[in-house]
């Protein structure tokens, strides 16, 4: 059953992560990283977790906000950590994938 409300993991840039709630709806979350989302699968922890964020967040020159995949790549504009059901749906972050990567995302200076 797909949750109203959601707890996740919120970037914004120039600011630590924070646990949030977000209404489970697509105009919550375009609202939230201001355009059209995209949703990125991770796998650091073993379990379903999905970055969401503006999909065209570097072409827009949106704020960059931290390191992705060990600096491989960069967030652009503000985004958030869900977790994922078997059906795709989005659904709140565990706790400890929430502590996890509250400690791994905490670096928010991008040098360029």
């Amino acid at each position: 059953m797909k949750e109203e409300k959601i707890k996740v993991l919120a970037f914004l840039p120039m600011e630590l992560p924070k646990e949030i709630e977000l209404d489970n709806t697509l105009e919550a979350m375009q609202k939230f990283v201001g355009g059209l989302i995209e949703c990125i699968a991770l796998s650091d922890t073993g379990s379903a977790v999905t970055l969401v964020c503006n999909d065209e967040g570097k072409l827009l020159g949106l704020p960059l906000n931290r390191p992705l995949w060990d600096g491989a790549d960069v967030l652009a504009g503000p985004g958030f950590l869900a977790g994922c059901d078997n059906e795709g749906n989005l659904t709140s972050l565990p706790q400890s994938a929430m502590d996890f990567y509250k400690e791994k995302f905490r670096a928010f200076i991008i040098e360029i």
